[in-house]
């Protein structure tokens, strides 16, 4: 299960309520849905990006916009 994602992952809690939404590229293993889990638990409510962002402060993907440069 380890790896970069290919496309989103939209985590879920048996509710089906959201805990967090990984962006292509992220690098998810077990070790990283532990850590979501209790911060979501922690938290007690969805994880946002500035979450992630403080979780996994080296994932560069977390730090793009996504946006794309105009073309001229």
């Amino acid at each position: 299960m380890a790896g970069k994602l290919k496309e989103p992952m939209v985590i879920t809690d048996y509710r089906q309520e959201p805990v967090c939404i990984l962006p292509v590229g992220f690098y998810f293993d077990d070790a990283r849905w532990e850590m979501i889990w209790a911060r979501f638990d922690e938290k007690g409510e969805a994880l946002t990006r500035a979450d992630l962002i403080e979780m996994f402060p080296d994932e560069a993907v977390l730090r793009t916009t996504g946006a794309r440069p105009a073309k001229d």
